[in-house]
């Protein structure tokens, strides 16, 4: 009994290539887009944090010298 000739299935190597180096670069795009996405965030992030301390602390620094120039104003006046 002969067997049925089935048509062989041709692949084109070059085609395939380009198919998979397309899908490796748009994931290694897509890892690397939100890497660095995540890293400057986190950097903002440290960076806002950092700054609002700073601010934060030359205010409270501010005040509070006031404050105790105040409160050694009103001990030293007599009553």
């Amino acid at each position: 009994m002969p067997e049925a000739s089935t048509p062989e299935k041709r692949t084109y190597p070059r085609a395939t290539a380009v198919v998979a180096g397309f899908i490796a670069g748009l994931v290694a795009g897509l890892i690397a887009y939100l890497f660095a996405g995540l890293v400057a965030g986190l950097i903002a992030y440290l960076f806002a944090g950092l700054v609002g301390f700073i601010i934060a602390f030359i205010i409270g620094a501010i005040t509070a010298s006031r404050a105790t120039l105040l409160v050694n104003r009103a001990r030293e006046q007599p009553s």
